[in-house]
């Protein structure tokens, strides 16, 4: 229990970069999923507002010293890419020798090919923290019967994260009366409470085990 108030205290410290702090709807679902292992980087509790309408959903991301060099290294040859492709841009706008676009453009494809492994990299640092969270979902649904839209999924944003949000989050129901939007939004934070609460279950699970003589 003291490693679980540790964690509640160290994120209700966290604050977005306009100084927000975690949205309370999904604050415990950050919590748990920190505690198991299954590092956070952003969230949101789910709103009907002035911003829009927005479900529920949590990024997962493992940041270490070898990820954050692999990004480092990653924007570097991305510019690198970029400042070569407009150097091929204007080799063929002054139409110069043929031999010497050529030349250019196996630089860029160079470039390319080595910020491609690069993101494969990237990308297999997130294997193992992912999979985690794949089996806390998979154990999670094993008998669990919800409306396909309500099932929690995880999808990748750009090259390191993971998102996890509801299958109905994909814009299913942008377009629907306030009512219905009201109904879903309420429908999806009861599944990732749902969903937090058995994590927690695994949590404290684990903890008991270790304290067993």
């Amino acid at each position: 229990m003291q490693e679980w108030n540790a964690l509640i205290d160290k994120f209700t410290k966290v604050t977005d970069r306009l100084g927000m702090p975690i949205d309370t709807d999904i604050f415990e679902t950050v919590v748990a999923l920190n505690a198991l292992g299954i590092t956070t980087s952003q969230s949101c509790g789910g709103h009907i507002d002035e911003r829009g309408f927005l479900l529920p959903w949590v990024d997962v991301e493992m940041r270490n010293p070898t990820s954050r060099e692999l990004h480092k290294q990653y924007i570097i040859v991305s510019d690198e890419v970029d400042k070569l492709q407009r150097e091929v841009k204007g080799l063929r706008e002054k139409q110069v020798d043929l031999s010497v676009i050529e030349e250019a453009q196996t630089r860029v494809n160079e470039k390319y090919e080595e910020r491609h492994l690069l993101n494969i990299q990237i990308r297999m640092q997130q294997c193992a923290m992912r999979d985690r969270l794949v089996d806390c979902l998979s154990r999670f649904y094993e008998g669990r019967v919800v409306s396909f839209d309500r099932r929690l999924i995880l999808y990748r944003l750009g090259h390191s994260r993971t998102r996890m949000g509801n299958q109905g989050a994909h814009d299913f129901y942008l377009c629907a009366p306030l009512d219905i939007q009201q109904q879903k939004l309420a429908e999806y934070q009861e599944e990732m409470r749902d969903f937090t609460r058995f994590l927690k279950h695994i949590y404290f699970s684990q903890q008991t085990e270790t304290l067993l003589p």
